[in-house]
This record gives C-alpha cells, sequence and structure tokens, in this order.
C-alpha cells in the first residue's frame, strides 16, 4: 500500500510541476540590408581530381580547387557559403552529402565536402576504405550570400 501511495504522490508532484515551464523566444532585428546571393554551377571533371594523402591509408582523400573572388572576408565573416552536388536528375543535394557507391565488391559509403577560405573553394571526396573511385564528372552549385551594408 505505501507503494502505491509513494506512487501516486511522485506522479502528482510531477504533473504539477510541469505547468511551471516557461519558455522564453528572443526576437533579432535584421541589420543588414541589400544581401546579395551569387550563384555559379561548376564542373569538376572525373580527370581533375588530386590525390591528397596516401591511398588506402586514413587521411586519404581527392579535391579540386576552385577561385571564387566572390568569397571575401566579409562573406567569410557574415555572410555564408553554399554549395550543392547537383544529380543526374537535376536535384541539388547540400554539402556535405554522404551516400553508398559500389567499389565493385561491396557497398561503401562516399562524403562529398567542401571548405573555402577567402577566394578559394575546396570541394573534397573521400570514401570510408580510403581508396580513389572518381567515375565520371561531377556538377556542383555554389551559393555565395554577400552581407549587406548596415542600417543607417
Amino acid at each position: 500500500m505505501k507503494k502505491i501511495v509513494i506512487s501516486m504522490a511522485t506522479a502528482a508532484l510531477l504533473f504539477c510541476s510541469c505547468g511551471d515551464v516557461y519558455r522564453t523566444y528572443e526576437t533579432y532585428e535584421i541589420v543588414k540590408q541589400g544581401t546579395d546571393m551569387f550563384v555559379d554551377y561548376i564542373d569538376a571533371r572525373g580527370a581533375d581530381w588530386q590525390l591528397s594523402g596516401t591511398e588506402g591509408q586514413p587521411g586519404c582523400y581527392v579535391y579540386q580547387e576552385f577561385r571564387f573572388d566572390e568569397i571575401t572576408d566579409a562573406v567569410l565573416n557574415t555572410g555564408a557559403v553554399l554549395v550543392y552536388l547537383v544529380d543526374a536528375d537535376g536535384r541539388d543535394n547540400i554539402l556535405p552529402y554522404v551516400f553508398p557507391v559500389d567499389n565493385g565488391e561491396v557497398l561503401i559509403m562516399q562524403n562529398i565536402r567542401f571548405d573555402v577560405e577567402r577566394g578559394i573553394l575546396t570541394l573534397i571526396i573521400e570514401w570510408q576504405d580510403f581508396h580513389k573511385y572518381i567515375q565520371g564528372d561531377y556538377k556542383f552549385k555554389v551559393c555565395i550570400l554577400q552581407p549587406g551594408t548596415d542600417k543607417k
């Protein structure tokens, strides 16, 4: 009997305390205006990927670098760079994008990601077994959000 009374008292306290939860939300005023978005498509040819690291060892991947003067310090500090893999059906798949590929023996995971620094976009492909499996060309969509000016 004691167990039932203790259980009921505990449940009553739990239900009573639920009403005391308060949520607060913050609102932010947009302090920039005139934000521009630069969009470009790039083709990453299968023959142009460069190998980094030792094949079959951790840290092995392939990469391509592309020059983008639109990636400025302002973009890196208060803007954004978004990159999408455009598949054969024309769909945009945001990076990083991880999906299985057949290496001829088993399915392995392939990770396509990117890195940015001022003026340079680096596309990176790596596989879970650290081997190189580039087959064909890839198309990417690059969106660069350039911050606007301060409101006066």
